[in-house]
Parts: C-alpha cells; sequence; structure tokens
C-alpha cells in the first residue's frame, strides 16, 4: 500500500513537472483546462443518478376541457408526450417518472406505450395536490427506484413542452452543486402588492423578481428528510418543492429557464401562432 501511495506521488509530481516544461500559450493553457474541466465532470457524472419526474396528476381546471390538458392535442401529439419525450431524448436521464391521475393511470399507460414503444418508465398515480403529490413521488423513488444520496429528481411539470435539453443539463449540474435549484425567468412586467386586493401595498423592486419554471431539481435525500420534518398541513400551504427548501432556509440556486418555457393553462396557450 505505501509503495503505491508513493508511486501515485512521483506520478503526480512527474504530470506537474512535465507541464511545467511544456511552453503552452494562453490559449492552449485554457484549451488545456477546458478539456480538464470536461473530463473531471464526465467522471461525477457516473457518480449521480438522474430520475426525471414529471408531474401530470392535476386536471387542467382553467383549460375548460373534460379531458385533463396533458393530454389534449399539440402539434400533433399529447402535450404530455412533447414533454416526456424532451426527457426520454435526454442523454443525462437514467430513469423517467410519471405521475398521472388516478384515473387516468391506465390510459396514459397506454398512451406512452403507443409512442414510446419499450419504454421502460414508471408510472404512478398523483395525490389530491401539488404537495400531495410530491411526498407520495419522494416516497416512491426511494421504496420502488432505488433512491439514495447519488440520486438526483429533475421535476417538471407535465404541461411545459418546450423545455430543453440545456435546461435540464443546467438542473442537474446545479442540483449536485447546491442540493435544490429553480428555473427561472427575470420578470419583465411591474409586480404589484395589494393586501386588501383594492389599492396598491407596495411595488417590489423589479431587479429582484423573477418568474419560476420548471424544471425545479433536489438532492433526493435532501428533498426526502425537508418533507418528512413536515406535516400535511404545513406542506399544503406550499406551491412547490423549491418552498420546501426556502421555507426550511436551505440554499435554491436559480437556472435560466426561457419565456418559450410556457405552461400551458388556457386554450390560447394551445395555439401554435
Amino acid at each position: 500500500m505505501k509503495k503505491a501511495c508513493a508511486a501515485d506521488g512521483f506520478g503526480k509530481r512527474f504530470f506537474a513537472v512535465s507541464l511545467f516544461h511544456c511552453r503552452f500559450s494562453p490559449l492552449q493553457w485554457l484549451r488545456f483546462h477546458d478539456i480538464l474541466y470536461q473530463l473531471t465532470d464526465s467522471l461525477r457524472e457516473g457518480i449521480f443518478v438522474n430520475i426525471g419526474v414529471i408531474l401530470a396528476a392535476g386536471h387542467g381546471s382553467r383549460m375548460g376541457t373534460a379531458l385533463p390538458k396533458q393530454f389534449l392535442p399539440l402539434h400533433g401529439a399529447p402535450i404530455l408526450v412533447h414533454s416526456v419525450r424532451r426527457f426520454a431524448e435526454c442523454r443525462a436521464v437514467d430513469k423517467l417518472l410519471i405521475a398521472l391521475p388516478p384515473e387516468y393511470l391506465a390510459y396514459g399507460r397506454d398512451l406512452l406505450a403507443q409512442y414510446f414503444p419499450g419504454n421502460s418508465f414508471f408510472l404512478t398515480a398523483g395525490g389530491a395536490d401539488r404537495s400531495a403529490t410530491l411526498r407520495l413521488l419522494v416516497d416512491f423513488v426511494f421504496e420502488s427506484m432505488g433512491a439514495d444520496e447519488t440520486t438526483i429528481l429533475i421535476t417538471h411539470d407535465g404541461v411545459r413542452p418546450y423545455v430543453s435539453e440545456q435546461m435540464i443539463l443546467d438542473n442537474i449540474r446545479a442540483a449536485r452543486e447546491c442540493g435544490a435549484c429553480n428555473t427561472v425567468v427575470p420578470a419583465v412586467d411591474t409586480i404589484l402588492v395589494s393586501l386588501d386586493g383594492t389599492y396598491i401595498s407596495s411595488v417590489p423592486d423589479r431587479a429582484t423578481l423573477y418568474h419560476a419554471q420548471t424544471p425545479q431539481s433536489f438532492s433526493a435525500v435532501k428533498l426526502k428528510r425537508l418533507l418528512d420534518r413536515m406535516s400535511d398541513e404545513e406542506l399544503s400551504r406550499l406551491t412547490d418543492g423549491c418552498s420546501v427548501f426556502v421555507v426550511n432556509g436551505e440554499p435554491v440556486k436559480l437556472v435560466p429557464g426561457s419565456r418559450e418555457n410556457i405552461k400551458i393553462t388556457v386554450p390560447s396557450d394551445l395555439d401554435p401562432s
């Protein structure tokens, strides 16, 4: 063992001396640094397991349709199919879990089998609301998907079909570094606060305001630990996974989103023009 350590130390010194005697230009040094960073990053990727989690358990009452909006057609395929495809085709996503309304679980399974034949997606029923669904999904990844301290969860709205692969990759990287992250875009409109719904109470500085999007991504272990501290009542007052970190004083990193990454909410959002 000591000989191995000594040899290893000699190898590092030889490598450092060899580099010292190389006459690299500043540009060559930058290229070498970039290659070394990419190599290190690729080695780190093998340590983590990235699970995409598609939240499609709602009914979309604001859309005003009998069929839940995630199943409505968009550009020739259901909205959910577009969202799932973005994750299924992302090289960094190892597994995919999709939450659906309990009464549409069989319908969704058949639909996904049609568009993704031979897929190995995990499907489960969501809860009564988003917070209940989040708790159910976190329990599911630990009980049925083998989640552990190496697991990253990339959660995404099933009705945000325009998410890019770059956003997914940026989320994975930020969640590894920080434990939690939220995709955002800076606010461009003035945001008003009204405490009574009649008069303006305050006007926050727009430079500090952001619109939250998804993906939102987390260390699975950190998210479960925080959820286990909270009662169902406490959790019901929160709107998403990042709020769980914020109310517990945990940092959440911002990841750049896109104004094209819209959430399909009302009929006009289905208009391709």
